[in-house]
């Protein structure tokens, strides 16, 4: 059900582009340049379906690879009470679309990756996962532009799972990127805005955002979410902007009683040096307020009356809390190095619900020759809870990957994921890896890694 409504959003965004690009703004090219997305004012535009600087047409690649995958955990135990982990050798089939399709006045970004794996021996987990991340844009008159973008995805396996789908603009819609088990879930969400430009340097945004995240295993929490912002943005010259914001969060948990508001304010800056080189920074000021039950461990005496050791409590959480977003990005014809650190709200990983997230991020993607392309990632996350749980989480992941085109239309690829973490006040933790090695068939000609 929630594959097909991806599907048919879609489509339907492909016909609107079309009628308009067709019906009112009379295709691409006509002498005029075509749009390529809101990045008026320092903003900065999408970078889905971007290679570098360069906006890439939409390729599509196919892949197979054998795999092996080490400590894959999921949400059962054994007769003795212990988790069940095991590792497997598999091969895994990928369909990925990238891209942009330009218009005078619109565009439609996407990023997709899909995949079917099969495991030697743990056959639980054979199934396909999906990842997609796709942006609409379109620019109406002199002063107004439209954006929407749409997160989605599936996965089971959350060593080198999903990754698609970001934060876009000054919303955070949380993907389920930071999961303590190999336990499926599904994962769905969309912000949509208007800008106005008052005048050549100043503009206001408006936006709206929701997002799902469905848990498969029954112990793990569901969640919720929706939101609405406001931002204000002046551009002091042609490389430094300063803006103010307002956001509106609201976190609601099923399978258990509780949600939480966050109402934020905010103030950014954003400048850029030379061609390639963009610093963003942010201060926010948040007023977070959590109602739920959590467990908690009963007196001595009680406990020996009813014959149990803890119980359950409902409880309130008010906090004012401080956060902030840095970033580094450089962007040249055929090469991205990002680098970012973030504290913010996040309503958590389904054990850990409404937490603080301190985050470090940062990858890079460079294409040595027409044939050679590498890329590398790593980061790490601290989740600190902020009223259902006590102790935080802390994860560390890396990966990089080579590709390298034996001919024009068929490369040798291989991977590397890594992901390690654990839980304070606890003894679980967990360090697993992935790696990949096959063949990926390029049906447009193009150089490697472009797609």
């Amino acid at each position: 059900m929630l594959v097909t409504k991806f599907v048919v959003f879609f489509l339907l965004m492909g016909l609107l582009c079309q009628a308009e690009a067709q019906g009112v703004l009379g295709g691409f090219g006509g002498g005029q340049s075509a749009y390529d997305g809101p990045s008026i004012l320092g903003r900065g535009g999408s970078t889905t379906g971007m290679r570098g600087t360069q906006a890439v047409p939409i390729h599509v690649q196919a892949s197979i690879n054998g795999t092996y995958d080490s400590n894959i955990l999921g949400y059962s135990v054994n007769s003795d009470g212990n988790l069940i982990t095991g590792s497997s050798i598999g091969v895994t089939a990928t369909l990925d679309a990238s891209g942009r399709k330009l218009w005078r006045r619109s565009l439609l970004a996407l990023d997709y990756s899909g995949n079917y794996s099969h495991f030697a021996r743990q056959t639980f987990y054979n199934g396909t996962n999906h990842q997609l991340n796709m942006n609409w844009a379109t620019q109406i008159g002199q002063k107004i532009q439209i954006s929407s973008q749409v997160g989605a995805g599936t996965s089971n396996r959350f060593i080198g799972g999903q990754t698609v789908f970001q934060s876009s603009e000054i919303e955070f819609l949380a993907a389920p990127t930071q999961e303590l088990f190999d336990a499926r879930s599904y994962f769905i969400g969309v912000t949509s805005g208007i800008t106005y430009s008052l005048n050549s340097r100043q503009s206001v945004r408006f936006s709206g955002n929701g997002s799902s995240i469905r848990r498969r295993a029954r112990g793990l929490i569901d969640m919720q979410a929706y939101g609405a912002s406001g931002d204000y943005v002046r551009r002091l010259n042609r490389a430094t902007s300063m803006g103010l914001s307002y956001t509106f969060t609201h976190f609601d948990f099923t399978k258990v009683f509780g949600d939480t508001d966050v109402h934020t304010i905010g103030g950014h800056l954003s400048r850029k040096v030379g061609r390639d080189w963009m610093y963003t920074g942010s201060l926010t000021l948040s007023n977070q307020s959590t109602v739920g039950v959590r467990s908690v461990a009963l007196d001595p005496v009680l406990a020996s009356l009813l014959g149990r050791g803890t119980g359950l409590e409902v409880f309130e959480s008010n906090n004012l809390l401080y956060g902030y977003a840095a970033g580094v990005s450089k962007r040249i014809r055929q090469s991205n190095v990002t680098f970012s650190a973030q504290r913010a709200i996040t309503p958590g990983n389904g054990y850990f619900l409404t937490s603080m997230n301190q985050s470090v991020t940062g990858g890079f993607s460079h294409s040595v020759t027409r044939d050679l392309a590498l890329s590398g990632n790593f980061g790490y996350s601290r989740l600190i809870s902020l009223g259902f749980a006590s102790g935080d989480f802390r994860g560390w992941s890396g990966g990089g990957s080579v590709t390298y085109k034996v001919t024009e239309s068929i490369g040798v690829n291989t991977q590397l994921d890594w992901r390690t973490f654990d839980l304070q006040q606890t003894t679980f933790g967990r360090t697993g890896y992935r790696v990949s090695i096959g063949l990926t068939y390029f049906p447009q000609r193009g150089p490697a890694g472009l797609f």
